[in-house]
């Protein structure tokens, strides 16, 4: 009698669950405004064929529940028996919701977040029952990681895939003009320049490089661009994950799987292809054999570094540092330290002394502040100029997670793996070691703290960067040296290290198939008709003066506008830093520009002269750009046309009064 309560328990149970979630779904579902939807896009044979399939997903994952417990009958295990169909079948679930939210017109129409995190649980439960048959219902935590870890892999991914796409006009505040900045490189003669005026990005020569390297194909589109972009996101880590966790005893299937786990971890930053190049560096250095071949590696990623950004300077110091440190825990110790720190300095040498030396021709503007003798005064003209918001490092409208809770939800689960590593396996750590691993990471942590709460950024977790990739490096320290056994072993029981991993990768895909939406653009006639009022405005007023593309400037990269000569001057992402800096030298030359009316035409985003407070998105950075950019130029110039759907609008010099309400320098 109390067995058959035992197992009708849980049969009472999940009956009684599944009739719940099915009306939370028809409530849902009940929400969304049917007879309003476009039948050209929703009511097509595909877009029905789509969400029956939606809706199929959800009813054949409980089905199976169901037939298991209630019926204990469970599918053929016919797909068991073979591997390629198991594999198409695993993909082709796996890649579902990153198509329905992503690609297809329904991700506009299912915002309810209980649908979107039923469809995931449903398909990460399918993709499991397709791996692993009916050992599913042990419902052991391990078997759930592969499909976790492909679905949200997925989800970033097409994040990326969806972007693709052939419009001309910017995706973003800075996409258009960053591929103006990366085609100087290499396409800086498809630009006829204004006299006096001279052509330089905003930009560091390391990722003008990555970026430009698109440019080598002269027929390049905005599409291959986008293209190219997604595959620098996307490449690197995964290298990554692939050199740090390869061991022999690693099948290929579960290492993929390790570097897929590293491309969604690290995609938290996100962090560009240069830094995780230099971590590449390091890490294969800590593998060569050969000591002198290893520091020319440390010195090169050195020199990346200082190419990019001169606050990752010190990241190739540290990790060879650390790298070669423990891998010569068993030599003597005054071989040791010697090794330890040449491998430091040849990352100092390659970050502060080798490009003194050799300095590519560039035309990039900022590649002055990268020599050794201007690094520490451009960070402290930086830190000194521009203000430090540090609420941003708690939950606020341009972080609604906050930094510091954000950081913590995916650094605390691998932290305390290594931690309960370090226990269980009774590895003795020496004092040194101890400090080298815990002063590293705290040294990157208040680094990344500090210049995330600067002023312009503050959301998201990019600027953890050398923080997050330092963590890596110390698990593939460990990883070689008894970590991937324990870690093996370990997740295969229900304990805290796969509590641990599950909770990671169930807040990653839930964050993520939260906010998948798919591209929304104007239509072609929309498109067509700003391009040509663009054209037909700059053919016009060009005869009058010069035409000033602060915004847009892709256009002439990729040839949608033509036969105008580029004022390099004053672009947006520039005249945003400048602002921000409170710079008014800078300012006194365009204000004075702008006085003359030397522009007879100016290319722009719409401009809205309104304050706001730090209780809205980037609000001090709307408040100095309004400031310092968007009052002067309406004093001066006024709209001629605005398409706020490609997000556009040209200015003439003012000829009606000024104002009252704007400040005029």
């Amino acid at each position: 009698m109390n067995n058959k309560r035992k197992q009708t328990n849980p049969i009472l149970f999940l009956l009684a669950a599944t009739l719940v979630i099915f009306i939370i779904s028809f409530m849902e579902m009940k929400k969304i405004y049917w007879g309003g939807l476009d039948k050209n896009l929703y009511f097509t044979p595909w877009s029905i064929l789509v969400l029956v399939f939606f809706i199929g997903i959800i009813c054949l994952a409980f089905g199976l529940l169901i037939s298991h417990f209630l019926f204990h009958r469970d599918c053929p295990d016919w797909l068991q028996k073979s591997s390629i169909l198991k594999t198409l079948a695993f993909i082709f679930f796996g890649i579902f919701p990153s198509y329905f939210f992503q690609f297809s017109k329904w991700g506009l129409i299912f915002n309810s977040v209980f649908l979107r995190v039923l469809l995931l649980a449903s398909i990460i439960f399918l993709t499991t029952y397709i791996r692993v048959g009916k050992k599913i219902f042990s419902f052991k935590i391990h078997h759930f990681f592969p499909s976790l870890i492909f679905t949200v892999s997925c989800i970033l991914l097409c994040s990326r895939l969806r972007l693709i796409v052939d419009y001309p006009f910017s995706l973003s505040w800075s996409e258009g003009n960053r591929f103006w900045d990366y085609s100087l490189l290499f396409w800086k003669d498809h630009y006829t320049v204004a006299k006096g005026s001279t052509a330089a990005a905003f930009l560091d020569l390391g990722r003008q490089s990555f970026w430009g390297l698109a440019f080598l194909n002269q027929n390049l589109t905005i599409a291959g661009m986008r293209a190219w972009n997604a595959i620098l996101y996307f490449i690197p880590p995964l290298t990554l994950g692939f050199l740090l966790f390869k061991k022999k005893k690693i099948k290929l299937p579960t290492l993929l799987l390790y570097a897929l786990g590293t491309y969604a971890f690290l995609n938290e930053g996100p962090i560009y292809a240069p830094l995780i190049l230099c971590t590449i560096l390091v890490f294969l250095a800590g593998e060569v054999k050969i000591f002198p071949f290893a520091l020319v590696l440390i010195v090169c990623a050195g020199y990346v570094a200082n190419m990019t950004r001169f606050t990752w300077i010190i990241a190739p110091v540290v990790w060879s540092f650390l790298l070669i440190y423990f891998r010569e825990k068993n030599s003597p110790p005054l071989q040791r330290n010697l090794k330890s720190y040449l491998a430091a300095l040849s990352g100092l040498v390659g970050g502060i002394i080798l490009p003194n030396f050799i300095s590519p021709p560039t035309s990039s503007i900022i590649l002055k502040e990268n020599s050794s003798s201007d690094i520490f005064n451009s960070a402290r003209t930086i830190f000194e100029s521009q203000d430090l918001l540090w609420y941003r490092l708690f939950p606020s409208k341009t972080f609604p997670l906050g930094i510091l809770p954000a950081l913590f939800l995916i650094v605390a689960p691998l932290l305390i793996l290594l931690i309960i590593y370090l226990k269980k396996e009774k590895v003795q750590l020496e004092k040194a070691e101890r400090f080298y691993l815990t002063a590293s990471l705290v040294g990157f942590f208040v680094v990344g703290a500090v210049v995330s709460v600067k002023i312009g950024g503050g959301s998201n977790l990019h600027n953890m960067d050398m923080f997050l990739l330092t963590l890596f490096i110390i698990i593939g320290i460990f990883w070689k040296n008894g970590l991937a056994e324990w870690f093996e072993t370990e997740i295969k029981t229900t304990n805290w290290a796969s509590i641990l991993v599950l909770f990671l990768l169930v807040y990653q895909n839930v964050q993520y198939i939260k906010s998948a939406m798919p591209i929304s653009l104007p239509s072609d006639a929309v498109v067509e008709n700003a391009l040509d009022s663009i054209q037909s405005s700059v053919d016009e007023f060009k005869k009058n003066g010069d035409v000033l593309f602060i915004d847009q400037r892709q256009l002439l990269t990729f040839g949608e506008i033509k036969n105008v000569d580029l004022v390099g001057e004053y672009e947006k992402k520039l005249l945003m830093n400048e602002a921000l800096s409170n710079d008014q030298d800078y300012f006194n030359s365009f204000y004075q520009d702008l006085r003359s009316q030397r522009f007879a035409l100016i290319i722009n985003e719409p401009t809205r002269v309104v304050y706001q407070t730090d209780e809205n998105n980037f609000g001090e950075e709307n408040n100095a750009y309004v400031k310092w950019v968007s009052e002067p130029l309406l004093c001066y110039y006024e709209p001629l046309k605005t398409f706020p759907e490609v997000g556009v609008e040209l200015l003439i010099p003012r000829t009606s009064p000024i104002p009252d309400e704007l400040t005029c320098p």
